[in-house]
């Protein structure tokens, strides 16, 4: 891994543990399984606003940042918003609240939601390949999910 993905890879780390440590939220335990299930969902649901690109990655044994990433491309930063508010309804109505989540504005590259087991990085096309997060966690194991784009795919081969 090259020294500037390290030192980005440090920096995401260090902000997303300053907003924890700022954030005094009491969050409910969530053990393994069922955040892999919550991940998979969050997943799904951005796949039913029409993200493209996504993965979901399992960090067991890279980090202690997260348990699981999910990468997604937005064609537009309305379409990120749209995702993220979706995401975010879902898993509130499950009593899952994020600690935290940045601003996005119409010339946003970048949403980043943190549930803590689960952190969401939604990107517009520009974004993700500035950012290279595909990249930086090459090393982590990708899990598959039923999506939109997988069924359409098998449904042709039919």
């Amino acid at each position: 891994m090259k020294s500037q993905d390290k030192n980005i890879k440090k920096n995401i780390e260090k902000n997303i543990n300053e907003n924890r440590a700022n954030k005094k939220i009491n969050k409910k335990f969530i053990d393994r399984e069922k955040a892999k299930d919550i991940t998979l969902k969050a997943a799904k649901i951005l796949d039913d606003k029409k993200l493209e690109e996504i993965k979901v990655l399992d960090l067991d044994n890279i980090t202690s940042l997260s348990d699981f990433f999910i990468l997604a491309t937005a064609s537009s930063s309305p379409q990120m918003k749209a995702g993220a508010d979706a995401v975010y309804k879902e898993l509130k109505e499950e009593g899952i609240l994020p600690y935290s989540e940045n601003e996005n504005t119409s010339e946003s590259l970048w949403h980043l939601s943190d549930y803590g087991f689960l952190v969401i990085h939604i990107f517009t096309k520009e974004g993700r390949e500035y950012y290279d997060l595909d990249k930086l966690w090459l090393e982590a194991k990708e899990i598959e999910f039923n999506n939109n784009l997988n069924n359409k795919k098998n449904k042709k081969e039919k």
